[in-house]
């Protein structure tokens, strides 16, 4: 009985070290997860003390925001109405009607996070100009646009597209510019055929397309 006593305190004993063992390993694995535990000193003393990190990340993409006349999904439209001394007399400079800020000027505001940006004109006349749909045509060399900021020009209309223009960053890789463009009409030296040319649709080829990209 003495012998059996004995056996079963030590099989106490190793059950209860074992259960301690186990306990410290958990708080082991504990700590290795970024938390942390510490003993030591009386309650409101300052003795113990536990310290633990936390990371953090932000991810930003790179984006574009280009806007000319009204911002949202509206889009304007410039007029022209020369008179007929004008026309004959092949009259420049002849300010329009429309845009967001009326009289033939509109609203450009560029920014991007990704550095300098290109902006690239286009238009839907398959090269060959504003058309009355007749068969007669007004070039878009005609029409002019001057900026009120050069760091902010726009590139010249053309017939076939593609002119275009880099615009340069503002600080670091951040461009962040704004300007209002003012279209001018020059009538050409021979007067065109009486009519209206252009509008949006596809027909008279009245509608620019500018395309800001990351070059």
């Amino acid at each position: 009985m003495k012998i059996k006593a004995t056996t079963m305190k030590t099989k106490a004993r190793i059950t209860l070290f074992g259960l301690v063992m186990a306990i410290a390993l958990c708080y082991a694995n504990f700590a290795s997860a970024e938390s942390n535990f510490a003993t030591g000193g009386a309650a409101g003393s300052g003795g113990a003390g536990a310290a633990v990190n936390l990371d953090f990340q932000i991810v930003i993409p790179q984006f574009i925001y280009f806007q000319v006349g009204t911002a949202g999904a509206a889009i304007d439209q410039i007029t022209f109405t020369p008179t007929a001394a004008e026309v004959a007399n092949a009259t420049a400079g002849i300010a329009g009607a429309g845009g967001d800020l009326g009289t033939g000027i509109v609203t450009v505001s560029l920014v991007s996070n990704a550095g300098g940006v290109d902006i690239t004109e286009s238009n839907n006349s398959l090269g060959a100009g504003l058309g009355d749909g007749a068969g007669n045509f007004i070039s878009y060399a005609q029409i002019n646009t001057a900026t009120n900021d050069g760091n902010l020009p726009a590139p010249v209309l053309s017939d076939g597209g593609g002119t275009s223009v880099s615009i340069p960053v503002t600080v670091g890789t951040i461009t962040n510019r704004q300007a209002q463009w003012t279209y001018t009409y020059d009538n050409p030296a021979t007067p065109p055929a009486a009519g209206t040319y252009g509008t949006g649709g596809a027909a008279t080829g009245g509608r620019v397309t500018y395309t800001a990209a990351i070059p």
